[in-house]
């Protein structure tokens, strides 16, 4: 009995899908050739600095003309005294 239910299943599964007439394509469906095309619209330059980025690039500007400089130039003894800098 088991040898034959399986089969018999499976063969009525598929004859059922293939029996089933595929629905009707509307004109507001995607796939109907007389659908309406979609809207274009155009695309932003995605390299393109958005307004928090602006935003933040005022920032740190401003931060940085507000500051000295944070790496001072040293002397030289004190280029000097910083060992293995010696030049011979």
């Amino acid at each position: 009995m088991n040898r034959y239910s399986i089969p018999s299943v499976a063969f009525g599964l598929l004859t059922g899908c293939v029996t089933v007439p595929p629905p009707p394509l509307t004109a507001d469906h995607p796939a109907s050739p007389s659908a309406p095309q979609a809207a274009v619209y155009p695309l932003r330059n995605a390299l393109d600095a958005d307004d928090l980025t602006k935003k933040t690039r005022e920032i740190l500007a401003q931060a940085g003309e507000e500051q000295p400089s944070p790496t001072p130039i040293p002397e030289q003894h004190q280029i000097d005294q910083i060992p293995g800098m010696k030049m011979h």
